[in-house]
């Protein structure tokens, strides 16, 4: 028996989360590809419902199937996510951080109603995108220690875990369908046949490592042999129907002869690529701007703190500037509008010097002996000796804008707290859009006076410029992330 519970939600009714126009697009074509592949006994959609409501459809649905022999479930979610601590939450319609735990559902709670199906195999897609919040797959490591942690708490024995994105980048979606989602549909036109998840995984990783998109990350705990489905011309124009191609061709009407897709030219994959991946000076310039109005919106930390922001600060006046310069010598060979700048500096190490031999002067006993068994009778001594070596100092930018590095200082208004300082560095070029920011807290000298930053760790966010309200959702992302760092941190400090 297969079973899937699908999900795409693109409304949402809190203005700190943009409609997905795509999201619902994305889960109407996995379920259609779903039924077409394989015999799936039940599917359940869920689309622009309220947490309560969806959180209850899942779990009659878990219940209905409890005790039977289960060959796989399907999980899809396409939507928003958020993180909170070492959980992650799928966010539906209604999402309320105030209310998380009714509006939302977390991933262990939902490991959890999985876990009392025991699918014999158990695959869960997740294509989430983040506003004002961090990715679903935020920060990798930490993501995949987690899910690693879920896999064995849970006792799932076979499984793929497919995630749009990893570390910092986003999960970037369309207007008709979300990347990731499309690239496993777009694989699929590729082969013929049993298909196995691995050669979808495959595909996918090369797909969208050539469209210069998010890197996806998979999990997988299982054989490789695992099928996906029969793979058919009808799931061929299935899905070149839900793309707009061949669009008056029904999928139930298309023969095994049917005619195959034209071949574009090379110009035309080059206009294609362009507008999918490229974007012009105006959009980062928009960008700059509206990021530097939108860092500003600090909510409740106003209430403790004066806030304050400098832009326009010179590149050689930003604290650990190095970290960027070496950022930009190292980043995967991407190109930016920006590079490393070097100094010199000489530094002493010791050397052993060969010590000239006087005119006239005989070897001695011991060095005729050394020179008898093949060894140097050269003699030399230790001496300090001066080099130079070149050293990345930190950047510069190639291209001429106001505005791209701002500060934010934090000046508290009660003595309990400390200064915070947030440095903000915008890195981009016609294909990447990169922002780098750091915080720390400032120690206190006096009342007046705390130490300058040093901006010791880099954080990174790999912005899609061509999303719907990317300076929004970039700043927003950094707002909630220093505001729950500060919560944590003034905790420890309270309770102490």
């Amino acid at each position: 028996m297969n079973l899937a519970i699908v999900i795409g939600v693109d409304t949402y009714q809190s203005s700190l989360f943009d409609n997905l126009p795509a999201c619902k697009n994305d889960a109407m074509a996995i379920s259609n590809v779903l039924s077409n592949v394989k015999h799936m006994e039940d599917i359940l959609f869920i689309s622009n419902e309220s947490g309560i409501e969806a959180k209850r459809k899942i779990s009659d649905f878990v219940e209905n199937y409890k005790g039977q022999d289960i060959d796989e479930l399907t999980f899809y979610f396409s939507g928003h996510g958020e993180r909170v601590g070492d959980d992650f939450f799928y966010i539906f319609t209604d999402f309320d951080r105030a209310k998380k735990e009714t509006t939302g559902l977390r991933n262990s709670d939902l490991d959890n109603l999985v876990k009392t199906l025991s699918p014999k195999l158990f695959v869960k897609i997740v294509d989430a995108c983040f506003s004002g919040t961090q990715y679903i797959k935020s920060e990798s490591p930490t993501t995949e220690e987690y899910l690693r942690k879920s896999i064995s708490k849970h006792g799932f024995n076979n499984l793929y875990f497919l995630h749009s994105s990893a570390g910092t980048e986003p999960s970037w979606a369309g207007s008709e369908f979300s990347r990731f989602t499309e690239s496993i549909l777009t694989s699929l036109t590729d082969y013929s046949g049993d298909v196995r998840y691995s050669e979808i995984m495959s595909s996918v990783a090369d797909d969208l490592s050539r469209k210069g998109a998010s890197k996806p990350t998979f999990i997988t705990q299982a054989d490789h042999i695992e099928k996906f489905g029969l793979v058919t011309e009808k799931t061929h124009a299935l899905i070149y129907k839900l793309f707009g191609i061949d669009g008056d061709n029904k999928a139930e009407d298309v023969a095994d002869n049917s005619t195959p897709r034209a071949e574009l030219s090379v110009f035309d994959i080059i206009g294609k690529k362009s507008a999918e991946t490229c974007f012009g000076e105006q959009k980062i310039l928009d960008f700059i701007s509206n990021f530097n109005s939108e860092i500003n919106n600090w909510g409740e930390l106003e209430k403790v703190y004066t806030i304050e922001t400098q832009v326009n600060i010179n590149p050689r006046m930003v604290p650990g500037s190095s970290k960027i310069g070496l950022w930009l010598s190292e980043d995967d060979g991407r190109i930016y509008f920006a590079s490393p700048t070097y100094n010199e500096e000489q530094y002493t190490v010791e050397e052993y010097k060969l010590i000239p031999k006087k005119p006239g002067r005989g070897r001695s006993a011991a060095v005729a002996i050394a020179g008898l068994w093949g060894m140097d009778d050269n003699e030399y001594k230790l001496e300090n000796v001066t080099k130079s070596r070149r050293y990345i100092s930190g950047f510069d930018y190639t291209h001429s804008a106001e505005n791209q590095i701002s500060e934010t200082r934090f000046t508290p208004k009660i003595e309990l707290i400390d200064q915070i300082s947030l440095y903000t560095v915008i890195i981009y070029s016609n294909m990447n859009l990169v922002v780098h920011f750091s915080y720390e807290f400032l120690t206190r000298k006096n009342w007046i006076n705390y130490s300058t930053p040093v901006c010791k760790e880099w954080r990174i966010l790999k912005v899609n410029a061509n999303g719907a309200t990317p300076a929004k959702t970039t700043a927003q992302h950094i707002i909630k992330e220093v505001i729950q760092w500060f919560e944590e941190n003034i905790k420890l400090k309270v309770e102490s």
